[in-house]
């Protein structure tokens, strides 16, 4: 009898955050694997909290329950492994195994977008961040899903700590062409860990020319000045010598951006270098300056988290070796304004990488 009623506790306490996932389901997008499992443990817990009332129904409600979770699950595994079409891919490196099966388990949609609201209710994002990044998000996900089909993300497994030097996640995004790419861009992610739509953004620009895009991935802090991000980072640069390309291009996003700037004497020209950018993190310009490679810096003007007027001042102490672009947009500017990016990211390795 006890058991009972313990499993009853247990239905309860586990349909409070369901509860508020499903309230969130009537306001936000959400993709139909989502509405999915959201009704499959509607179902679990259900069978959990009638236990002791109703003990014909409980077991054949939480039967039910999991033998969805299951087959939802198996699904998406099946449909993202099988998409051979698309010129994403996640790989595990240092050895270059295929995606974990927990890359493809939910929809990055549904994590990125039902997470950026539960971080705004608890204080993570300001009313400014928050305002529109719904509806950007929606129409990236939209754009890339008739592209790319079902893709891996590494954002389950970089919350289950699994992005380690030794085994971590590097999304992949090939250029359409038939000849070898020459040309690789490693962009570093931020605070809140790697985003396969992220990436795909900065991809747009870069496969304008032929060039394949990295994005690897490190703790959910986004700490690459650290040992552990450091390593991963120069597991990135051993992979795309090992691909035979010898010109790299390193950028970064917000901590990207910072772990970038606190690099720069760990970064030298050894590793194929050939130029640096960063997007709202940046910092260190004596030290970056020194470098002598060509620099883009591109600031959101309302970024709220790295200050413009931070950022001049860096650009300012660069000179000559760099390119500061400015956009009247905040911290997240590359899932708002992702064309306005994408052409100034686009112009400048033009000119920097693919000038006669």
């Amino acid at each position: 009898m006890r058991l009972k009623y313990i499993l009853c506790m247990l239905g309860i306490i586990l349909a409070l955050p369901v509860l508020v996932l499903v309230t969130l389901a009537f306001m936000l997008p959400i993709t139909i694997s989502g509405i999915g499992y959201l009704s499959a443990a509607s179902l679990v817990i259900a069978g959990l909290i009638v236990v002791p009332w109703m003990p014909r129904y409980n077991s054949l409600l939480t039967l039910a329950g999991v033998i969805a979770l299951i087959l939802i699950a198996s699904v998406r595994i099946l449909m993202g492994q099988q998409n051979t079409s698309s010129n994403l891919k996640m790989i595990t490196l240092p050895q270059g195994m295929g995606a974990r099966w927990v890359s493809y388990i939910i929809d990055e949609q549904d994590s990125l977008i039902f997470g950026e609201s539960l971080f705004y209710l608890i204080g993570g994002d300001s009313p400014t961040e928050h305002e529109g990044i719904t509806s950007a998000l929606f129409s990236a996900y939209s754009e890339m899903k008739a592209k790319e089909g079902v893709f891996p993300s590494p954002f389950a497994d970089t919350y289950l700590n699994f992005q380690q030097p030794d085994s971590f996640d590097a999304v992949i995004i090939q250029p359409e062409i038939n000849s070898h790419p020459e040309v690789g861009v490693i962009f570093l992610h931020g605070f809140m860990g790697n985003v396969t739509a992220q990436c795909w953004e900065i991809a747009q620009a870069v496969n304008r020319f032929g060039a394949v895009t990295v994005c690897p991935s490190t703790g959910w802090q986004g700490r690459w000045w650290e040992p552990q991000g450091e390593a991963i980072l120069q597991s990135t640069f051993r992979y795309l010598k090992e691909q035979g390309i010898q010109r790299i291009y390193l950028g970064g996003f917000s901590n990207g951006g910072f772990g970038i700037s606190r690099l720069t004497e760990q970064l030298g020209k050894e590793n194929g270098l050939s130029g640096l950018f960063f997007i709202d993190g940046i910092f260190n310009g004596t030290n970056i300056r020194e470098m002598g490679l060509p620099v883009l810096i591109i600031q959101g003007t309302r970024d709220e988290r790295m200050p413009a007027t931070e950022a001049r001042q860096t650009a300012e102490i660069i000179g000559e070796l760099g390119m500061y672009v400015e956009l009247d947009s905040d911290h997240f500017l590359i899932m708002k304004q992702p064309d306005l990016v994408q052409d100034v990211l686009a112009n400048w390795l033009k000119d920097e990488a693919f000038s006669p």
